[in-house]
């Protein structure tokens, strides 16, 4: 499991390193190079299997072939059997050797007989007309591999953020597919990226790219396509025998091998089953230990909670549990990392519980098996059950789909009575979105075009479009941010290929999901598990945790780079949710995409962007807006701005600047200690108090979160001493600010709140703070990216 990149195209030794320095995080183990006249490789590897026999790029004995590979083939040991009968002797004990034995043997046919999870790279140098380069990627797309082109190359990366170590390819934004996200959340949905230009390699896809002397020359073949049908044979027993055989492939490693655990219906059965080869002493299973580990994300007091299905399962299993507890503040202290390794925008918060539950499990197993598929195969949410009454009604079967409604009424009718409860207070995307998004309304229409009355189709579309690509893209991410490889036993080639055979009445039976699941684990689980009926799995309590983040949120959402940007209308979100927040509007995941969308701006666009030659970010979302302040202003104000940003202490998960609740002027915000005003005639010793270089001005008001006299009198003392017009409010600071006194100032009581909403005097009412209009915004659309001026070429120090 590890990272790989390279190019088609002349060497260049310092684009190759900066581009594998970018994905360090993956494979931390080890690191190589070719390069040849045409084409180069670079690796990072994460050593799984054969820790000392397993560098690459591996070549051929003839030195013919070179490989980079990323991921697992687990019927290897199938594969090296039959190509020791053919005559192939091996000097490694790693599926790395069987793959590229496999593609000397059978060409790009051997794809056609993996059985896992890979992305690769093989410069095969033997053909007389000249070195061929071959990428593939695995049945389901498990394995990440994006492409690009710049400065006359054909690059290629395990993540987006190699390619950009190229020094022409430019961060720019994919604009259709930045709007679909908006509108709809729609992504990870076919080959395209939020990175113009930037592209995946389809799954089940073979591509051959041939370098010549005018330019590089590529074939595209599709060795795999999901069929679907109902002729198979719903036997429980099979089933079962599939996924125990799928669980077993993957424990194959020389590294302790652990699980994830949900309480859900799939995670629990990969523990029933890796406990019982555990204790059947299976020679693979040695990999877990004396004891299997598993790893879940919990929330204390939350409805989302689920130790109450997880502890019977550990106590069934006698697996070893490891808690991990992610919270909301983490959580906004820990976006830019997030988003950086994720590379494109994610369209919930969920990940980021996965997110901490790998952070924690690096020290404990370098390998863990996930449940990701499961539903997308089996209906694991509740939404199926209502495709497959529909299709019931469609073919006139009209007592089964009365019989099945009825019998999953407990399911279905809390989601209809949702749907219909937030219609009084939808939040429509397109209202609060700019020209920009909504002229591909249409486009965000036709893009989504997933049945509703066909279960198999609907399954199929979900496994392969809708659901499952973003969430293997999470996956694959959140694990190797954190160096562990994730396998996902759910997405075995032959247990993929029977479940699709089976009828939709296996699937969801007697209103059952997963009925033929159930079935099969019989008294494997616990009969809590066995017969849940609402799926949680790995996820936040969301919109609670805005609602506790409220001040954070607020100061994003009220931030001059977020009111500038050309996508959305900045003080028409903020006030939204606003409206959300005291239940006047329904709790949309619209308010994380635009939250995860101007993280992702801030950390890898613009010329203020925390991501640098793919280093990871070490500022914060605050800084990196405010940063922005002084090219928003215009030129004749970008100086006053400036200086606020550099001699302003700055106050931890606060803007420095805010916008006015029109988006057009911009304010800055400067603590100061409390003994400013420590007395009524406090302004006498305010001036030394003010940071080095600012002094009062006209304009400027003093806010306090200690009443201290009448404010009217105090503006009255300080705008004599500082020989301007000089306001004083004293508030009572909290999640809404009340103005309880105010003088001198033409800010109006409202416009004060607003700019003290992200609460900056909490927890410090012996500070006050000096709010100083600094001018009008320049341009009311940011420009989205702007290339950094400094050399993309220097090798980053850092991952």
């Amino acid at each position: 499991m590890c990272g790989i990149a390279g190019f088609v195209g002349r060497p260049d030794r310092q684009l190759l390193e900066a581009m594998s320095e970018c994905i360090a995080h993956r494979g931390p183990d080890d690191e190589g190079y070719l390069e040849r006249e045409r084409a180069s490789l670079s690796h990072r590897r994460l050593a799984v299997m054969d820790p000392e026999h397993g560098h690459q790029p591996m070549s051929n004995p003839e030195n013919t072939l070179h490989i980079v590979y990323n991921g697992e083939v687990h019927n290897f040991r199938e594969l090296r059997r039959e190509l020791e009968e053919a005559g192939y002797a091996f000097s490694t004990s790693c599926d790395t050797e069987v793959v590229l034995r496999a593609y000397e043997e059978w060409g790009t046919a051997c794809f056609r007989r993996f059985n896992g999870m890979w992305a690769l790279a093989i410069l095969d140098e033997r053909p007389a007309s000249g070195p061929v380069m071959v990428l593939s990627r695995d049945h389901l797309g498990v394995k990440p591999l994006y492409l690009a082109e710049a400065d006359n190359r054909l690059l290629f990366a395990s993540e987006i953020k190699a390619l950009l170590a190229a020094p022409g390819l430019v961060p720019a934004i994919d604009d259709e597919r930045f709007a679909l996200y908006l509108l709809s959340g729609l992504h990870n949905h076919d080959e395209g990226t939020f990175f113009a230009g930037v592209r995946q390699l389809p799954p089940a896809t073979t591509l051959v790219l041939r370098p010549g002397e005018t330019g590089t020359t590529s074939q595209a073949e599709r060795y795999w396509q999901p069929r679907l049908s109902n002729d198979g044979v719903a036997d429980p027993k099979v089933l079962r025998q599939l996924l125990q055989r799928a669980v077993e492939r993957r424990l194959i490693a020389d590294v302790t091998v652990g699980t994830c655990l949900s309480g859900g219906l799939d995670s629990s059965t990969i523990v029933s089953l890796m406990s019982q080869l555990l204790s059947a002493g299976l020679p693979d299973a040695s990999s877990m230990g004396e004891r299997l580990k598993t790893f879940s994300a919990v929330f204390d007091n939350d409805p989302i909670d689920e130790r109450s299905y997880i502890e019977p399962v550990l106590e069934m299993t006698k697996a070893e549990s490891h808690y991990i507890r992610p919270t909301s503040t983490e959580l906004f202290t820990e976006l830019p990392r997030l988003v950086w390794h994720q590379d494109e925008p994610i369209v919930s918060s969920g990940p980021y519980a996965q997110y901490r539950v790998m952070a924690f499990a690096k020290d404990h197993a370098r390998v863990l098996l996930d449940g990701q598929g499961g539903d997308e195969l089996l209906a694991g949410y509740v939404p199926h059950q209502l495709v497959y009454i529909r299709e019931l009604v469609d073919k006139h079967r009209y007592l089964e789909a009365g019989r099945e409604a009825a019998k999953a009424a407990d399911v279905l009718l809390p989601l209809v009575r949702r749907r219909l409860s937030d219609r009084r207070h939808r939040l429509v995307p397109s209202a609060y979105c700019r020209p920009a998004v909504t002229r591909y309304a249409e486009a965000a229409r036709r893009s989504d075009r997933r049945t509703n009355r066909d279960l198999k189709a609907r399954l199929l579309q979900d496994l392969t479009v809708y659901s499952l690509p973003p969430m293997l893209r999470n996956e694959d991410r959140n694990a190797m941010a954190h160096a562990i490889e994730s396998r996902p036993p759910f997405l075995d080639q032959e247990l993929v290929a029977y479940i699709l055979s089976l009828p939709s009445e296996a699937i969801v039976h007697d209103g059952w999901s997963r009925a033929i699941l159930r079935q099969a684990m019989g008294g494997d689980l616990p009969p809590v598990v066995r017969r849940r009926r609402k799926k949680i799995g790995f996820t936040t309590p969301e919109m609670r945790w805005f609602k506790r983040e409220r001040a954070a949120v607020r100061g994003i959402l009220r931030s001059p780079a977020f009111a500038a940007r050309p996508f959305w209308d900045g003080p028409k979100v903020a006030a939204a949710f606003e409206e959300c927040c005291n239940g006047l509007l329904e709790e949309s995941l619209f308010f994380w995409r635009v939250l995860n969308a101007e993280a992702w701006l801030r950390v890898f666009h613009g010329p203020c962007a925390l991501s640098r030659l793919g280093r990871a970010p070490t500022g914060s979302l605050e800084e990196a807006g405010d940063a922005l302040v002084a090219g928003l202003v215009g030129p004749n104000l970008a100086a006053q701005a400036a200086r606020l940003l550099e001699v302003a202490p700055r106050q931890q998960r606060r803007h420095l600047f805010l916008a006015d609740r029109r988006g057009h002027g911009v304010y800055g915000r400067v603590a100061l200690p409390g003994e400013a005003l420590a007395t009524r005639e406090g302004g006498r010793q305010l001036e030394a108090c003010l940071p080095e270089g600012i002094a009062l001005q006209a304009g400027d008001v003093i806010v306090a979160a200690e009443r201290q006299g009448s404010a009217e009198a105090l503006s009255s003392v300080l705008s004599e001493q500082a020989g301007a017009d000089i306001g004083v409010a004293f508030v009572r600071p909290g999640l809404d600010t009340e103005v309880v006194d105010v003088g001198g100032t033409q800010i109006e009581r409202g416009e004060l709140a607003w700019l003290l909403g992200d609460d900056p005097l909490v927890g410090r009412a012996s500070q006050a703070l000096l709010v100083r209009r600094i001018g009008t915004l320049a341009s009311s659309e940011l420009p989205a990216v702007q290339s950094p001026v400094d050399s993309r070429h220097q090798i980053p120090t850092s991952a």
